[in-house]
């Protein structure tokens, strides 16, 4: 087994889907599924159960997984220094963030750089799942996702609860109100993140429309606030997102507290519980100042 099967082996556990799998590789399916099956011939043991939509990991698969994490960062982290000597003496740092961070996290990377001007930054924008798992595979030091994880290689300082919202024109007729309730957005359509359906934010949103009977008309996900803000903006409808959404241009709209009690959705800085790198350490602090709610 060499690092190219062990990295073709994370990638397929770490997204679930062989397909998609050999698209962030840059390869073919069939080649893919065959290295898979090489692997697992040549360990004795099954890593992986097929199923209809992708795969899951056998018992066997969750611990080579939770075994070869900490090599393959080291591997990467060995091929960053050697393909850049500058990182073996200065900092070379990688973030995965929630997109709607992307201001408050250009602030304290500026800080960091009057501080260190030999300091590079790869920045990487995604959602808590994929953030959460390019940090324990290392592939990123800092991340910021949303809580809970379930996660024991990771640690956390949480950042605030942000809140949901209404956002919606000025010219709406729910603007003047200064909350929205489920009732009012009877029929109305609505659009939400679709991050959010990972979060338990999500469930008590439903939950709020279920205990007032009304069902919700939801006629878009998006993947970022910036999207649904512009949806709401060209009215094609109200959107419900977390407070931090505002950080975007809402200068045509309206933000309104969503419910009789708020649905918070608590947030944090992770990093790995072995991170000694004095930068990273250092960058994690400045994030829980620059980025707090």
């Amino acid at each position: 087994m060499d690092f190219r099967n062990i990295k073709y082996f994370e990638a397929v556990a770490r997204v679930g889907n062989i397909t998609k799998a050999a698209t962030e590789l840059n390869m073919s399916q069939p080649p893919l599924s065959q290295q898979i099956q090489n692997m697992e011939n040549e360990i004795g043991v099954k890593l992986f159960e097929r199923h209809k939509k992708g795969v899951l990991l056998t018992d066997e698969g969750k611990l080579l997984l939770q075994k070869v994490r900490p090599l393959l960062r080291q591997y990467n982290e060995l091929l960053d220094d050697l393909s850049d000597p500058q990182n073996l003496a200065f900092g070379n740092i990688s973030l995965a963030i929630l997109p709607i961070f992307s201001d408050s996290i250009s602030e304290a990377l500026a800080h960091m750089r009057r501080e260190n001007e030999n300091i590079h930054f790869s920045i990487k924008e995604g959602h808590t799942k994929s953030n959460v798992s390019l940090v324990q595979s290392g592939e990123a030091h800092v991340g910021i996702s949303r809580l809970p994880i379930d996660n024991s290689e990771l640690n956390y300082s949480i950042l605030g609860n942000d809140p949901i919202r209404v956002f919606l024109r000025k010219d709406d007729s729910l603007a003047f109100k200064e909350k929205i309730l489920p009732k009012d957005l009877n029929g109305r359509p609505l659009i939400l993140i679709r991050g959010s359906t990972f979060h338990s934010a999500f469930t008590q949103i439903l939950q709020t429309f279920e205990e007032a009977k009304i069902k919700p008309n939801i006629i878009a996900h998006t993947e970022t606030a910036s999207t649904l803000l512009k949806m709401v903006k060209y009215n094609s409808g109200i959107g419900l997102a977390p407070q931090t959404g505002s950080s975007h241009s809402t200068e045509d709209l309206k933000v309104v507290p969503f419910g009789e009690s708020d649905i918070y959705i608590p947030t944090a800085v992770i990093w790995r519980k072995n991170e000694t790198n004095p930068i990273v350490l250092k960058l994690k602090n400045l994030i829980s100042q620059y980025c707090a709610i």
